[in-house]
């Protein structure tokens, strides 16, 4: 009897339910256009580069506690993840893939599509990167295979070059130094572990938004149909006996149909008699 109930609820406000949904629909129709007219917004090509992280080996008089130090090792590691998002190593990537544009055009054609290489804004977009010990992974997602190659042999490039420049870091406590004397700090390096892969079709930096558009339509439905019993719970007009029975906790003797409407009356005028036999 509840279901029953339940449904006559909504079938009444459907209107209201169809609404929401609709305007839902709307927004996700217009979103997805938008992604699928985005270059590398669904599907895009990835490419990793991989370096090692570490100090530069100095004379042992010089330095006696750093040389193979994997703790300091990972401490600047863990740091190369917040480089590749710094002021000017986008740029510094974009020019360097000027600098490599004759190995670029030997591997992928005189016209390779490498897409808005010039925009520092779209490369620091494109670059993702994670840790594991004192290895750094660098992922580029790219619209163009040439372009997603060419961005992450420039990042291997860029930190393996000038890693030490964009790490500013101070490593405290070494054993027989005497206060106040000036310790000369070992360089960080970057050492290419994995070179630049060849770039693969997958997921773009925007594919996981699909699903948040599901989820929009899904819960304008639930808001669509909270609304429904809401507009009805507001409501206090008697729709039918069971309803007044319900209500008054009194027997109903008798009920006055609904009064014709006046095209319903202009039909009933206009039937014939049935013949009296």
């Amino acid at each position: 009897m509840e279901l029953r109930a339940y449904w006559g609820v909504v079938r009444r406000r459907l209107w209201l339910v169809i609404l929401v949904v609709v305007i839902a629909a709307l927004y996700v129709t217009y979103q997805g256009y938008h992604l699928w007219k985005t270059p590398g917004a669904l599907k895009a090509y990835h490419s990793t580069v991989t370096i090692q992280v570490g100090l530069q080996p100095e004379p042992r008089s010089m330095i006696p506690s750093y040389i193979e130090d994997m703790q300091v090792a990972e401490s600047l590691a863990d740091a190369v993840p917040s480089v590749v998002t710094m002021p000017g190593f986008d740029q510094a990537v974009s020019d360097q893939i000027g600098q490599d544009m004759q190995a670029i055009q030997a591997r992928y054609g005189n016209s390779p599509d490498l897409g808005d290489w010039q925009n520092p804004s779209a490369i620091g977009g494109a670059l993702s990167a994670s840790r594991s010990h004192n290895l750094v992974t660098i992922d580029v997602s790219w619209p163009s295979a040439p372009g997603a190659w060419a961005i992450a042999n420039a990042v291997g490039e860029v930190l393996t070059s000038h890693l030490n420049t964009y790490l500013d870091y101070i490593i405290e406590g070494t054993p027989g130094a005497s206060p106040g004397a000036q310790q000369l700090q070992p360089a960080a390096i970057g050492r290419l572990v994995s070179p630049a892969s060849d770039p693969t079709l997958g997921a773009g930096s925007a594919g996981n938004r699909l699903t948040l558009l599901a989820a929009i339509m899904l819960v304008a439905l639930i808001i669509g149909l909270a609304l429904a019993f809401l507009v009805d719970y507001l409501d206090d007009r008697l729709r039918s006996a069971e309803e007044v029975v319900e209500l008054l906790q009194l027997p109903v003797y008798g009920e006055l149909p609904r009064a014709p409407r006046s095209g319903e009356q202009r039909e009933r005028r206009q039937v014939p008699p049935a013949p009296v036999p």
